[in-house]
């Protein structure tokens, strides 16, 4: 599951509009160079805040939070919506 910090406070990522380059940031993000796959729900829903929704990646930055996105908190999203990658 894709989880980020914004204000202290760690949070999920809706799977909205979620798709590869938007994975391939979040591998390089945490120091890996190969994306096998992403899914929705494999790793439960998280708990908390719903950080990021509408994420959209070129696929060359270097952290997820670099990407356009609707807003922190701005969703439309439940738990088990949160998008989870495997690099």
């Amino acid at each position: 599951r894709v989880e980020v910090q914004h204000n202290g406070a760690w949070g999920t990522v809706c799977d909205d509009d979620f798709s590869s380059p938007d994975a391939q940031v979040v591998c390089r993000q945490v120091g890996c160079t190969t994306t096998y796959a992403m899914s929705v729900g494999s790793f439960g829903g998280g708990t908390g805040t719903i950080w990021m929704d509408q994420v959209s990646c070129s696929g060359s930055e270097s952290q997820l939070t670099s990407c356009s996105f609707g807003g922190w908190a701005s969703h439309d999203c439940v738990h088990s919506e949160d998008v989870a990658v495997c690099c």
